[in-house]
Order: structure tokens, then C-alpha cells, then sequence
């Protein structure tokens, strides 16, 4: 596994232009395989590591071991680790979240925060193939395109979290297990992933499982599927920024150019367009992106969207501003 491992990191150049790496350990197997892989892999790849594990305050005791756990498993191997902790449900609660998001949303600036203060060129993320599944399936679920259909990514880039790395995107959880148990390496067990409470877990357990009666291979289809899904978007989207200076001019789209774009380029122009002008399309949605397209083809006066703000169309020039009342 660790030859494969390492075949894949070179294939994909997971590892250009990055020498320091957190990695985000929960001490489960998905994690624990990461690191031990990593560990056995930094010479080849000239890394330097660090191990971060943040405490959810969810389990009681069982989060406190988890935290000793990873601890213990970074000193024995001599690898820097630095832990953090929070209150999950009073966040959850102060921000109306769920406590799945809320876990999220706090783990990961926890990460960033730490990457940023020991000066780590990226976070590495332990995200498997059975995890990409069940993400697609849930997106597809909720109505997302293809673009929102498309898979994980080795290498990504967040304005929010910064550089992020996956390198057990092509291995599926069973190998991970199967490797932690050869490697004597006894994860923690997180008995909440096995109550079928949420969606993503409902999917694991219950969906996924019916479909397979299918498809045996369906976890390594739908890894494909959203793999050549985000080469496709890749490519949108270096289309739409290569014309978009001709169809966006002082902030206004020009309808006479955007009208002789494909329908695929005219979604990626106003996507980038919304992004420009509003500082973030988090809350905005397809229906929101195919509003604004359908003014520009009808020539309608405008549509309402997100966090107040408005498209407004006028004398062939589409603009967005914001409504303060």
C-alpha cells in the first residue's frame, strides 16, 4: 500500500512546491492511515510534518482519549503535535448550525490558524474514495450541476483555509482499515459514524449499501464520475476567464456578447461575475446563476438575489447593486 501510495502522490504531484505539512489527524483509521503513510513517505517526498488534532468536546471522555490517543501516536514517532478544543454545541447553537457543520466549520480554522502560525504550506486531509461517493450522492441529492457534482480534488486551494492536500482520494476505507489492523496501529472508533442521525451517515449506511446491490462498483463509478466532472468544470472555467474581460466591462456584463456564448460559459462568466461583485457567492444557488441568466436572454429588467443584493439589466448592460432598506 505504501508503494501505491507514493506511486499516486508522484503521478498527481500532490506534493510540488510543498515541503511542511499539517496533517489533520481525528485518530480514526482514515487519519491515522494518512499519517503513518506520510510519516513512511517524508523522505522520499522531502517532507517536514506536523500533526494537528482538534477536540470536538461532542464524546466526553471518548474525545479526551481520542486527543491522548493522537498525541501519544505523533511523540512515539517523533512528529511535532499541537491540539486544540472547542465547544461545538454552543457554537451550533449560537450560530443556528447543525452540530455537523458547526464541528466543521470550527476544525477547520482551527487547522488554518495552526497552519498559518507554524508556517505549513499545506493542510493534508484525509478524505477517501468512499467519502467522495457519499459527498456526490448527497450534492446530487440536493440538486447540484455538474459543478457542484464535481469530485475532491488532490490539490485545492481556499481563500479561507488556504492550500488543502487529499492524497487517499483512489483508496477506498476498507484499505485503510485493512492497513491500520496490519500496521498494529488501533485507531479510535467514533461510534456516532455508525447511528444513521445525519444524512451524509444515512447514506453510508443505508443508501449506498441498497445501490450496490446495483452496482457493486459504485463507490469507484461515482469516484470517476466526479473526477472527470471537475476536469470538465476546469475547463469551463478556463474558457469563461479567457473572454471574460470582452463580456464584463466597468463591472456590467454586456448582453449583446454574453448572448454569443454556449449556455456552459454564460453559467461560468455570471458565476465569476457574482463573485466580483458581491465578495462571495456562498449563499447563492443554480436558481439564483440561471435568474440572472434568463434576464440577460429575455432582456427583463432584473432579479432579486442574495443578502440583498439585485441584478438590474439596463440599456444592454447588466449590473448588481445593493438594496439597504
Amino acid at each position: 500500500m505504501l508503494n501505491r501510495f507514493i506511486d499516486i502522490c508522484a503521478t498527481e504531484k500532490i506534493f510540488d512546491d510543498v515541503h511542511k505539512i499539517l496533517i489533520a489527524v481525528s485518530g480514526g483509521a482514515d487519519s491515522i492511515a494518512l499519517a503513518e503513510l506520510l510519516i513512511n513517505s517524508r523522505r522520499r517526498f522531502k517532507l517536514e510534518l506536523v500533526i494537528a488534532h482538534f477536540e470536538h468536546g461532542l464524546r466526553g471522555q471518548d474525545s479526551i482519549d481520542d486527543a491522548a490517543f493522537v498525541k501519544n501516536f505523533s511523540e512515539t514517532r517523533g512528529i511535532n503535535f499541537v491540539g486544540g478544543n472547542g465547544d461545538v454545541n454552543r457554537f451550533a447553537a449560537e450560530m443556528k448550525l447543525s452540530v455537523e457543520t458547526a464541528a466543521r466549520i470550527l476544525r477547520y480554522e482551527f487547522l488554518s490558524n495552526v497552519r498559518r502560525d507554524l508556517n505549513c504550506d499545506a493542510i493534508a486531509l484525509a478524505h477517501h474514495a468512499d467519502d467522495q461517493a457519499e459527498t456526490i450522492l448527497m450534492r446530487l441529492m440536493r440538486g447540484a450541476t455538474s459543478a457542484g457534482l464535481s469530485a475532491m480534488k488532490f490539490r485545492t486551494f481556499s481563500d479561507d483555509y488556504g492550500f488543502l492536500i487529499r492524497p487517499l482520494l483512489r483508496f477506498r476505507k476498507v484499505e485503510l482499515e485493512n492497513f491500520c489492523r496490519k500496521k498494529n496501529l488501533s485507531p479510535r472508533i467514533d461510534a456516532t459514524n455508525f447511528t444513521a442521525d445525519t444524512t451524509r451517515n444515512k447514506i453510508r449506511l443505508e443508501l449506498i449499501p441498497t445501490l450496490e446491490t446495483f452496482n457493486p462498483a459504485l463507490i469507484e463509478t461515482l469516484c470517476r464520475f466526479g473526477e472527470v466532472a471537475a476536469q470538465e468544470i476546469d475547463f469551463i472555467d478556463a474558457q469563461a476567464e479567457k473572454i471574460f474581460p470582452t463580456v464584463v466591462r466597468n463591472n456590467s456584463i454586456v448582453r449583446a456578447e454574453f448572448l454569443t456564448l454556449h449556455p456552459a460559459i454564460q453559467r461560468a462568466v455570471i458565476k465569476k461575475f457574482l463573485a466580483l461583485v458581491t465578495g462571495s457567492i456562498k449563499d447563492f444557488g443554480f436558481v439564483h446563476f440561471e435568474g440572472v441568466r434568463k434576464v440577460l436572454l429575455n432582456n427583463l429588467s432584473g432579479v432579486e438575489l442574495p443578502k440583498n443584493f439585485r441584478a438590474n439589466l439596463r440599456h444592454g448592460k447588466l449590473t448588481v447593486i445593493k438594496n439597504f432598506h
